[in-house]
């Protein structure tokens, strides 16, 4: 049986491992070391996420990072972090997993670019501009008022582009995702959205916004939280697929990702319990007429090369 190589752009594995007290090798969620070891490679993105609750979100942030950089140093026979495309391709040529560290919902930065810089210098490299709520970058999905970037949102995504980071729209307003379009002068990530065309949920991605992304380099990586797959109560692998189906319909072969949304969601697609069940997802693909190389391109190659993109 052929191992598969995965790049997942999002998972919310590190904030529960430090609310719940446990380890990045063997835990109670959805992701863990053990439960990639079926992979040749995994890498995940972990993303710090930062609710509007949060006192202090800069602290919080903070305290998520350093656990999960505890547990990567506790494991680092197994996962090493990535900062680079270079060492991605390292990591990936030697078959070891590996974290590239991220956060969720820009309001951690405090309105300070001082905040942005120094969490570039922890290792950060993506950052999803808003949750669901209004922070003082942009608005988020939920927001009745729909308002784009503010200023200071400007000005983060200026200074995301000079330090080489990731721009994340997913989670935000269709005018904040078109104002961070219009000033990016780097490709742009969509770490955990999916088709409206597919899915109408508000969350997801309209097919003028998944083009766009396609046209200008950046990554749709689907995510598999069944609310954002289908507009009944349950879903399944054949959903998932819908939304790749739709996203290559709309020329996003070299554009698309997986973001699973890992241990930030309360229920998974039948049969899926946790990062070991993505080989299900891959052996569905190719029983429909998916070719190994189109497989390699959405499990990990897209993301890879959009890496490189970024740091160019």
């Amino acid at each position: 049986m052929k191992q598969f190589t995965v790049i997942d752009a999002h998972c919310d594995t590190a904030s529960e491992l430090l609310d719940k007290n446990e380890c990045l090798f063997s835990n109670t969620g959805h992701l863990s070391i053990e439960k990639m070891k079926g992979y040749q490679s995994y890498v995940q993105f972990y993303a710090a996420w930062v609710s509007k609750r949060e006192k202090n979100p800069l602290l919080r942030a903070v305290e998520i990072i350093d656990r999960l950089k505890c547990e990567l140093e506790k494991n680092k026979e197994y996962m090493e972090e990535i900062r680079t495309a270079e060492e991605l391709n390292s990591v990936l040529s030697r078959g070891k997993h590996g974290a590239v560290l991220a956060i969720e919902d820009a309001r951690a930065l405090c309105g300070s670019l001082s905040a942005l810089r120094m969490f570039h210098r922890l290792g950060v490299r993506a950052i999803t501009l808003a949750w669901n709520d209004n922070n003082d970058v942009t608005d988020g999905a939920a927001s009745e008022r729909g308002a784009g970037l503010t200023a200071f949102g400007k000005d983060v995504v200026r200074e995301m582009n000079r330090l080489h980071m990731m721009v994340d729209v997913s989670h935000i307003t269709p005018r904040g995702f078109w104002d961070v379009l219009e000033r990016s002068n780097a490709p742009v990530l969509a770490s955990h959205s999916n088709a409206a065309a597919v899915c109408g949920h508000r969350r997801n991605l309209n097919d003028e916004q998944i083009c766009a992304l396609v046209q200008s380099g950046g990554m749709v990586c689907v995510n598999i939280y069944p609310d954002f797959l289908t507009d009944s109560k349950t879903a399944d692998i054949t959903d998932v697929l819908r939304h790749t189906d739709h996203i290559l319909s709309l020329g996003g072969e070299n554009s698309l990702g997986l973001g699973s949304d890992f241990d930030g969601v309360d229920r998974l697609p039948q049969g899926f319990f946790g990062a070991e069940d993505y080989v299900k997802l891959f052996n569905e693909m190719s029983r429909c007429g998916y070719s190994d190389a189109l497989i390699d391109k959405i499990t990990h190659k897209n993301m890879v090369n959009f890496m490189e993109r970024i740091e160019k």
